[in-house]
């Protein structure tokens, strides 16, 4: 039995798109723009920790030689260690803070280590995330198929 389809297009369809390639076009523009958002979110917060990083590896390299200006260096040292580990609990992301000396700024030979698990929980968190976009894709596109039957 051949069903008639309910849709009734009008004598100004001819020479136009047709409804389901438009149908598809416009699902594959709101998977496009939806991806490029959430992309370029992740983007920013993994830029803006790596930029606070580098920073906070600069002044670690100065507050190391010494100097005079060694105390203003470690004051901002901690400073951006403080709003590496403020941005990263707005993220829901928690790393353990280097260790504090007896005058109130992290040790150095902490701060190092300290970059190194921001940077590994950075990466962590930014494939987990191009993960769960990928699947999120996979679901708004349909392309999720049907499971394989089970041989036996």
């Amino acid at each position: 039995m051949i069903q008639e389809n309910p849709v009734q297009f009008g004598p100004a369809f001819h020479g136009t798109e047709h409804p389901d390639t438009a149908a598809q076009r416009i699902k594959k523009d709101y998977v496009d723009t939806m991806i490029s958002l959430k992309r370029e979110n992740m983007e920013r917060v993994y830029s803006y920790v790596t930029g606070l990083m580098d920073k906070g590896k600069e002044e670690l390299g100065h507050a190391r030689s010494g100097g005079s200006s060694a105390e203003h260096r470690k004051a901002a040292l901690r400073q951006h260690i403080d709003e590496i580990g403020a941005y990263l609990k707005g993220q829901a992301l928690d790393v353990a803070p280097p260790a504090t000396g007896a005058d109130g700024h992290y040790l150095i030979d902490d701060v190092a280590p300290f970059f190194g698990r921001v940077k590994c929980v950075m990466d962590q968190w930014y494939d987990s995330h191009l993960i769960a976009m990928y699947d999120e894709m996979i679901v708004l596109t349909n392309l999720k198929g049907k499971p394989s039957p089970v041989r036996e």
